[in-house]
C-alpha cells in the first residue's frame, strides 16, 4: 500500500513541494513543482504577504499533480533555532516537560510564545558519575509558525507537521550512510543561507545566515545602476564574455566573499567547540549555489573538500523520466521539500514537529471527517442501490397493475381470474410498505455524525467512534464503521425510549479533569438532541495529564432515519 507524504517549502523566492511514496525501500519521487513569489513576500523566513503566499500555493496545487492536500511544511529564519541542552537522565515520556523547564535558559524567546520539539542525541555519564541525556531542542516563535500555517490553510491544505528546514536538509543529502565524521551542509537560498553540521544524520550545529543569492543581485544592481530584474539575469551570466558581465563580476565577487566569510566562520566556530571531531567535507545545495565561483571560493576559505550534491541521488525518479539537464536544473531547489517528506533514517528517532496542539487537533478532525465522509458516501451508495432495486421492483409491479387494470372489462366477465388483479395490487401495496419500512429503519449517518460533532462539548475530544444500525424487524445491530471524532458545539431536542432506537453509537471520550463536569456536559448535550437518547456512561479513568476518559453509549432515534430526513425520497 502506498505511503504518500508531501513536503512543502516556502522560500524567499518561491514555494516548492515534492510528493514521495515511502512504501518502498528506496523512496519514489512521484511529483514536484514550484511557483515563484513576488519580492518581499517572505523576509528572514517570515511571511509578510500571506495572500501572495497562499495564492502561490493554490496555483502550485492547481498546476501540479499532487494526490494529497496534507503537507509537512518547513520553516527557517532567525526565529527558528536549535540548541543542545544536557539534562539529568529522565524517561522518554518526561523529556518534553524537562526540556521546557530548562530551555528558558538557552532559548531567546518568551516561554509563552515559544513552540518546542526535541530529539535525544545521546545518553552519557558525567565526570561525577551522574547519568545524563544530551537533547537537541528545536524552538520557533509562535508568530513565525502561525504565519506559515495560516498561509497554507488559506490555500486549502492541511498542515500535518512543521519541521525545521535544517533537519530536512540532513535527511535529504546527509544521511548516516555517508560518513561517520561530521560534515557541513550549506544551502544557499535567495534570502537565507542555512549551515547545518551533522554527524551520521544527527544535527549537531545549525546557523541561519540572513543573506543569500538576492544580496549578490542587489550588489550588481547597485554597482551598475540597473534594475533588479536585469541584475538577476546578469548574475546568471557571470563568467560569460562581455563587458557588462565583467563589470558585474566584481560586485558579485565582493558580495559572495562576504557570504563565504559567514559560512567559514560558522564552520570554524563548530570546530572550536570542545570534544568535536574535525569536519570531513562541505556539501552545497540551494538555488544560490549556482553562483559562478562560489564553490571554488568556499573551498579556498575552509580548506576542506566542497561538493555540490543532489537530493535526487537517493530517490527513485523513474516515474518522472527526468533528463540529465532537467535533473541538474531542479536538484538545487528540491533538497528541502524532499527532506521534509522523508522520515528520519533511524526509526527510533522522531522528527521535529513544531505544530501547535490546537492545529494538530484541527488537522486530525479534518482527516477524520474526510474518512467518515468516504464511509458515509459508500453507505449512501449502497442505500441508493437498494432503493433503486426496490424502486424497479415497485415500478414493475405498477406496470403489472396497469396492464391488469386495462383488462378489467375482460376480467369482470371472468370473475375467478379477477383474483389475480387483487393479488397484484396487494403485492404492489406490500412493496410500497416494505420500502417505507427500510427507509424508516435506516440511519442517516451523515446527519447523525454532524449532530454528534455539533453537540460535543467544546473541551471534549472523541478518541474512538463506533456506529451500529439496528436491523429492521430485529433487535440485532449491524456495524457501519469505526473511526475517531473531534469536538464541536451543541443542538436541541427530545429523547425517545430504547425500544424506538434504530441504531447506537459507542464512543471513547477524553476531556479536562479531574472533575466529572465534562461527562455531565455530555449527558446534558445528548438529552437535548432529537437524534440521540438513552446515554449510558461507563467507568471514568483519570489520565496522568489530569484529563479524564470514559466510554459512552447512546441510542439513535427514528428522527435520524433516512425516511424522516428525505435523503432517498
Amino acid at each position: 500500500m502506498a505511503q504518500l507524504v508531501v513536503g512543502l517549502d516556502i522560500g524567499t523566492s518561491a514555494v516548492r513541494a515534492a510528493e514521495l511514496d515511502l512504501s518502498r525501500s528506496r523512496p519514489v519521487l512521484l511529483t514536484y513543482g514550484q511557483v515563484g513569489l513576488p519580492p518581499d513576500s517572505l523576509v528572514d523566513g517570515e511571511i509578510r504577504d500571506a495572500s501572495a503566499v497562499s495564492e502561490a500555493i493554490t496555483k502550485l496545487w492547481e498546476n501540479g499533480q499532487f494526490s494529497s492536500k496534507s503537507v509537512i511544511v518547513g520553516i527557517a529564519g532567525l526565529r527558528a533555532i536549535t540548541r543542545e541542552i544536557d539534562l539529568p537522565f529522565v524517561p522518554d515520556d518526561e523529556i518534553d516537560s524537562a526540556v521546557r523547564f530548562q530551555s528558558e535558559e538557552v532559548i531567546p524567546f518568551p516561554p509563552d510564545q515559544t513552540i518546542l520539539s526535541s530529539q535525544i542525541l545521546s545518553d552519557y555519564t558525567s565526570p561525577e558519575g551522574d547519568k545524563m541525556r544530551r537533547i537537541l531542542v528545536a524552538a520557533a516563535h509562535v508568530d513565525l509558525v502561525d504565519g506559515v500555517i495560516d498561509a497554507v490553510e488559506k490555500a486549502g491544505l492541511v498542515v500535518e507537521g512543521v519541521d525545521l528546514a535544517s533537519s530536512a536538509l540532513v535527511r535529504a543529502i546527509g544521511g548516516p550512510d555517508q560518513t561517520d565524521k561530521p560534515e557541513a551542509i550549506v544551502s544557499v537560498g535567495a534570502g537565507l543561507t542555512v549551515v547545518v553540521i551533522h554527524q551520521q544524520g544527527r544535527p549537531q550545529f545549525v546557523r541561519t545566515i540572513g543573506s543569500g543569492g538576492n544580496a549578490t543581485t542587489a550588489a550588481i544592481s547597485a554597482a551598475l545602476g540597473i534594475p533588479i530584474n536585469d541584475a538577476e539575469g546578469l548574475k546568471r551570466r557571470i563568467g560569460d564574455e562581455g563587458g557588462q558581465q565583467r563589470s558585474g563580476a566584481g560586485a558579485a565577487q565582493a558580495s559572495m566573499a562576504e557570504l563565504v566569510g559567514e559560512i567559514r566562520n560558522s564552520i570554524q566556530y563548530f570546530a572550536s567547540l570542545p570534544g568535536r571531531p574535525p569536519i570531513s567535507r562541505v556539501l552545497v545545495t540551494g538555488g544560490g549555489s549556482a553562483l559562478n565561483g562560489l564553490v571554488a571560493m568556499l573551498e579556498g576559505q575552509v580548506h576542506l573538500p566542497v561538493l555540490t550534491v543532489s537530493p535526487l541521488a537517493r530517490l527513485d525518479t523513474s516515474r518522472l523520466e527526468l533528463s540529465p539537464e532537467h535533473a541538474e536544473e531542479v536538484r538545487r531547489v528540491l533538497a528541502t521539500p524532499i527532506g521534509l517528506a522523508l522520515p528520519e533514517p533511524d526509526k527510533s528517532v522522531k522528527k521535529f514537529n513544531l505544530l501547535p496542539p490546537e492545529v494538530a487537533r484541527r488537522s486530525r478532525m479534518k482527516k477524520i471527517q474526510d474518512r467518515t465522509l468516504v464511509g458515509c458516501v459508500a453507505v449512501l451508495v449502497l442505500l441508493l442501490a437498494f432503493g433503486a432495486w426496490k424502486f424497479f421492483q415497485v415500478h414493475k409491479a405498477q406496470n403489472d397493475v396497469n396492464a391488469l387494470q386495462a383488462s378489467i372489462g375482460t376480467l369482470n366477465a371472468q370473475v375467478p381470474k379477477y383474483d389475480l388483479v387483487v393479488a397484484a395490487n396487494n403485492a404492489y401495496s406490500a412493496g410500497i410498505a416494505r420500502r417505507a419500512s427500510v427507509l424508516n429503519a435506516a440511519v442517516d449517518w451523515p446527519l447523525a455524525l454532524n449532530e454528534l460533532i455539533a453537540i460535543t462539548p467544546p473541551k471534549a475530544e472523541v478518541q474512538t467512534f463506533n456506529g451500529s444500525a439496528t436491523a429492521a424487524g430485529t433487535g440485532s445491530a449491524a456495524s457501519t464503521g469505526t473511526t475517531a471524532a473531534s469536538p464541536a458545539t451543541g443542538s436541541q431536542g427530545a429523547s425517545p425510549t430504547t425500544s424506538a432506537a434504530i441504531g447506537s453509537i459507542q464512543l471513547a471520550v477524553t476531556g479536562p479533569g479531574p472533575s466529572l463536569s465534562i461527562s455531565e456536559a455530555w449527558i446534558n448535550a445528548v438529552a437535548g438532541s432529537q437524534l440521540f437518547a438513552n446515554p449510558v456512561q461507563g467507568a471514568t479513568t483519570v489520565n496522568p495529564d489530569s484529563t479524564i476518559s470514559f466510554p459512552f453509549t447512546v441510542s439513535i432515534t427514528p428522527s435520524a432515519s433516512l425516511d424522516k430526513n428525505a435523503s432517498l425520497k
